[in-house]
């Protein structure tokens, strides 16, 4: 009988490309795109395949997520995201699926919340 560690070391959870396109919910060909470009830093496998830290993922993801008891924007100038990485990635979106055009983007979300 084989004895188990008493402190195994923990293995970081890991996600595919499609994992993380849908998080994002965007094509997994972005997530390729946005791991060549250096946006997201990915685990290549043995095999060849990448995976994400899911610890970056869901940073990322909560970077957009402002706690409720932050005050409603008042048109002051607003700098988007601290974080580089989540503003390369919101740059991305903006260069990829609206032609270069915030406005496009914040019109898209008004509308979609609306």
């Amino acid at each position: 009988m084989t004895k188990q560690p008493e402190n195994p070391q923990q293995q970081p959870t890991l996600y595919t490309p499609a994992e993380v396109a849908n998080f994002f919910r965007v094509d997994p060909k972005t997530v390729t795109r946005w791991a060549r470009t250096g946006t997201l830093n990915p685990v290549t496998l043995p095999s060849g395949h990448r995976r994400y830290h899911a610890s970056e993922i869901h940073r990322l993801l909560q970077v957009g997520n402002a706690p409720d008891d932050m005050p409603a924007d008042d048109g002051a100038d607003v700098t988007p995201a601290a974080n580089p990485r989540a503003n390369a990635i919101l740059n991305a979106v903006i260069r990829d699926y609206f032609d270069g055009d915030p406005s496009a983007l914040i019109k898209a979300v008004r509308d979609g919340l609306g």
